[in-house]
């Protein structure tokens, strides 16, 4: 084990904590109650039709489109009440009901991360402003049966907890726990686990380092009916930030690492898509040879670059000679050169063609992902995975709906732009 703590500078991609026998065992069973302890509470919610939580007993802290975060209020009635009316005991400091647009396996791959590297990729989505982060330990990992299964010691550091910028930089040593399970009623539902823990290989850094060490909890179970097109939600937890701070600061992180959950939806399409993204460049960079072998000239549009790439979600640049998959050719104003003639082709998903190109030599953008002309009603902006932050796109409705139909497993390497 490692005699200091982690820093920056020393978190690496390999498992830094060795445990043992009796320590794994441990884990394995803290991980195993809490979950067990959090699908029964829901399955007791779920079986009385997933009601509305009773305004006397709880207060609504936020809304975000179909998710609703509570809080408990004074316990002026007795624990049976509450159990009779909420369906729910001992509930922890906030509550999170509701349901999120998507998928079962995109939510539960949008919070997957097997090593330091996607577990960045994705905390650039989860996490407003993630310093560094590590896998500690791998104590299981995905099989054929549950290729979503993961039980992992992690460890990361922030700048930020919700809204707050706070003085000192807060980091957390957690365990993980996610799968896909049955319960008693044959029913699948998915399951994410983060709990803090102390660990002698990770223990808190000193005074002098001006970080402080914060904890949490947060059990999450989702359901998905089969044919549906969202994903319900129960999930329960609390965050103590440590040090001297006012309450609402807390609630504040609560609600944050809550409504990450609806975050971790656009986590799991943007796997989807850098993975769609990908496949087209390689489809791309095959063909090109004999594009150009025919043509005597390299074909324009048969690369994928992130000159259509930018991390300002409005400006996309567009360039029809990339060398390669992230290099990019950019202008000041991230458009192509007045004087570069282009092709004044029609959107390629609903045929319309730019207003008054002939006039102004207008042109539709290009798809993010397959490169194709597309009009501002048949794109959409979104973010794929890439070094080191994500990058926005404009992506084809076509590309959106081929994502969706991509097959993914969550124990292959994390698709990343170079």
């Amino acid at each position: 084990m490692p005699s200091t703590p982690l820093t920056q500078e020393s978190a690496n991609p390999s498992p830094q904590v060795n445990l043992t026998d009796g320590e794994a065992l441990a884990f394995r069973h803290l991980a195993h109650s809490i979950v067990s302890r959090t699908l029964a509470h829901e399955c007791e919610y779920h079986r009385l039709g997933r009601p509305e939580l009773a305004d006397a007993d709880w207060k609504v802290l936020k809304r975000q489109n179909e998710l609703r975060i509570y809080k408990r209020r004074s316990r002026a009635t007795s624990e049976a009440d509450q159990t009779r009316t909420t369906g729910m005991v001992g509930t922890p400091n906030v509550l999170c009901v509701g349901s999120v647009e998507g998928s079962l396996e995109d939510i539960m791959n949008g919070m997957h991360s097997k090593n330091r590297e996607e577990m960045s990729a994705t905390a650039s989505f989860l996490h407003n402003s993630h310093m560094d982060c590590a896998v500690l330990a791998v104590l299981e990992k995905g099989s054929e049966s549950d290729p979503f299964r993961q039980l992992a010691l992690k460890w990361f550091i922030s700048e930020t907890f919700g809204d707050a910028r706070l003085v000192n930089h807060r980091d957390m040593c957690t365990l993980e726990s996610t799968g896909i399970r049955t319960d008693p009623w044959g029913q699948s539902y998915g399951y994410f686990l983060a709990k803090s823990v102390d660990l002698s290989g990770c223990p808190p850094m000193p005074e002098s380092s001006d970080v402080v060490r914060a904890k949490m909890t947060m059990c999450c179970i989702y359901r998905q009916a089969p044919g549906a097109r969202v994903v319900d939600v129960y999930a329960k937890g609390t965050v103590d930030l440590g040090g001297d701070l006012p309450a609402f600061l807390t609630y504040n992180a609560s609600c944050t690492m809550m409504f990450s959950i609806a975050v971790a939806m656009e986590s799991g399409e943007a796997k989807r898509l850098t993975l769609l993204a990908l496949q087209h460049a390689k489809r791309s960079a095959s063909s090109k040879p004999e594009l150009e072998a025919e043509a005597g000239v390299q074909a324009p549009g048969t690369s994928l670059s992130a000159s259509y790439y930018s991390t300002s979600s409005s400006n996309f640049t567009e360039t029809t000679t990339p060398p390669s998959l992230l290099s990019s050719m950019q202008t000041k104003e991230g458009r192509e050169p007045r004087s570069q003639k282009l092709p004044v082709d029609p959107c390629w998903v609903c045929g319309r063609k730019p207003a008054m190109a002939k006039l102004v030599r207008a042109s539709h953008r290009r798809c993010g992902i397959c490169s194709q002309r597309v009009c501002s009603k048949c794109h959409v902006k979104r973010r794929l995975i890439a070094r080191p932050h994500p990058v926005t796109v404009a992506c084809c409705k076509v590309c959106i709906l081929a994502a969706k139909r991509l097959s993914v497993d969550p124990r292959d390497p994390c698709p990343i732009l170079p």
